[in-house]
């Protein structure tokens, strides 16, 4: 079974059909809700800035053919589930070129409440993410801000890749490892330390 199976609803459970305006409020209401948190995931899993609207757009677009299926309760973990699957199409697609974020690569994240200020902090902070994510496999990149960044619980994440919970608390016990040994790097760097 499919990760995204595990959000939509089948045979007997299956959510009665909607009426297309229903399911056209639906679709907005869901756009409106997740469409940041669901950029900025697929910004933290290495897609490009010039590939992120696309993505972005590929993932509710995948959204929008499966909406009647998809339990409301499970908007959210159909949506990150799908950004995987499209973070890995991006992957396939550009077999030569490095997802990793480059970190003089320019993308405006969506915001309600933009000041130069505010952007200036949200980039920097941004751009120590990256530096922290990159060089992180797939799978460790993926449990980790799932985890850390968007919040879910090792459950949630484990069904959201149809995997072990098991094998999610390793991912993100290495991931940890990893961006801890990053940051005490950079931090001695800063310092001046060898």
């Amino acid at each position: 079974m499919t990760a995204a199976s595990h959000s939509l609803a089948g045979g007997d459970d299956a959510l009665p059909s909607m009426s297309r305006s229903r399911a056209d409020e639906r679709q907005q209401r869901v756009a409106e809700a997740h469409f940041a948190s669901v950029w900025r995931f697929l910004r933290a899993l290495g897609v490009p800035a010039g590939a992120l609207d696309d993505a972005a757009q590929e993932v509710f677009l995948v959204v929008a053919r499966k909406l009647e299926r998809i339990r409301p309760e499970a908007e959210r973990s159909f949506l990150f589930s799908t950004a995987v699957h499209v973070s890995r199409e991006l992957r396939r697609k550009h077999a030569r070129e490095e997802l990793a974020q480059d970190p003089d690569d320019e993308a405006l994240e969506p915001s309600d409440g933009w000041t130069p200020e505010a952007s200036l902090d949200r980039k920097e902070e941004r751009d120590l993410l990256m530096h922290l994510l990159h060089g992180l496999t797939e799978e460790l990149r993926t449990a980790f801000v799932l985890y850390e960044i968007e919040g879910h619980s090792v459950t949630e994440i484990a069904a959201m890749l149809d995997v072990p919970s098991g094998t999610v608390a390793s991912r993100l016990r290495r991931a940890r490892e990893k961006v801890e040994l990053r940051l005490q790097k950079l931090q001695m760097t800063m310092r001046g330390e060898r």
